[in-house]
């Protein structure tokens, strides 16, 4: 049909162009607070490496407020030059254009989940290597681990599996040390095997003696990927979905409680695309309820108050959430379904 074209066009293409007048604008203010941090180990061309590798970042940020401004922008001039007009006459209703709008904010939406997915977590630790100025390889310097009776200190490792010093103990029901061993280094075989080498072990006899037993090598089976390792000690806002599932995962095999930090950023990472879909929803009400007799910047003003107060409560509720325990989904949930329920208001009022 050739006005749900013309429709998804127009506010496909604002949209866009919200967003990316949006991220020009993050992108300098970030590149103007970088100045203050120039030193001889971070000049100048790093700062703007460092802005370039924020950009995915920067995108999935500023992307829910840029496809709310957007959908109010397109959808205001199609209202300006009498279009929608002309579809409510044709006997388009108006639960179909928004329809019709929502298409490429699900496009949008999506679009985000995956950078989360497969570009963000890369490009912000690659940012935050040259930021600190540090080699390409950081790792993870000094994690403890636990598995089953197990318990095991990471002095080093990196996402190539590389091991530096390792230190293990293990207890019994009874919490009584019964071995412990130590290794210099170790790499990671795959499949939850890792080889130590250079491994001093220390059995711990009944009477409270140590029997010491020296391996050249000995196979460490333990649930924990390098990868995992990097998870465990990020910063959870900075990971993917897939990796915060994964470890999330990993400490619950273990029954260990999983930090709510990493719950909420999961969910929010997951529902992402539908708080999006909600607000494009919020400024279909703008342009078919009482803002239609609004001049554009008006819209413009109210859709940015708006986008910034639903960003604020998501981050309140969330720290609602966090301090008050329970179901994260829940506190993830709230604020997009009352969005959804304020939007569908507005629209069934404006019918």
């Amino acid at each position: 049909m050739i006005m749900r074209r013309h429709v998804i066009r127009v506010t496909f293409s604002a949209m866009i162009g919200v967003v990316l007048i949006l991220l020009i604008v993050q992108m300098l203010f970030v590149f103007l607070g970088q100045m203050s941090d120039l030193k001889d180990t971070y000049r100048i061309g790093s700062a703007l490496r460092y802005v370039l590798l924020q950009t995915p970042g920067n995108f999935y940020s500023v992307l829910p407020i840029g496809a709310l401004i957007g959908a109010v922008v397109g959808l205001g001039s199609l209202a300006s030059s009498s279009e929608l007009i002309v579809m409510r006459a044709s006997g388009v209703s108006v639960w179909r254009i928004v329809g019709w709008v929502l298409r490429p904010a699900l496009v949008l939406g999506l679009i985000a989940f995956a950078a989360s997915q497969w570009i963000i977590p890369p490009a912000t630790q690659k940012a935050e290597l040259i930021r600190s100025g540090l080699a390409k390889d950081s790792g993870v310097h000094g994690y403890w681990h636990k598995e089953g009776q197990e318990y095991a200190f990471i002095s080093y490792a990196n996402e190539k599996g590389a091991l530096g010093v390792v230190k293990a103990f293990h207890f019994n029901d009874d919490q009584r040390l019964l071995d412990s061993w130590q290794a210099p280094s170790g790499q990671f075989q795959g499949s939850q095997i890792w080889i130590l080498n250079d491994v001093s072990n220390a059995k711990i006899q009944p009477t409270g003696q140590s029997f010491p037993v020296h391996a050249a090598s000995q196979i460490w089976s333990v649930n924990l990927k390098p990868k995992l390792l990097s998870a465990a000690t990020a910063d959870p806002y900075e990971l993917s979905p897939s990796q915060l599932f994964k470890y999330g995962r990993l400490l619950s095999s273990d029954k260990t409680p999983v930090p709510s930090e990493y719950k909420l950023s999961f969910w929010q990472k997951i529902f992402a695309p539908l708080g999006l879909m909600s607000l494009v929803v919020l400024a279909c009400a703008f342009v078919f309820g009482s803002l239609r007799n609004r001049s554009m910047g008006f819209r413009i003003v109210i859709a940015l108050l708006v986008g910034l107060g639903f960003r604020y409560l998501q981050d309140f509720i969330g720290y609602v959430g966090l301090v008050a325990g329970g179901w994260t989904i829940l506190y993830v949930l709230i604020p997009i379904l009352a969005v959804f329920a304020l939007g569908g208001y507005f629209l069934k009022r404006a019918r």
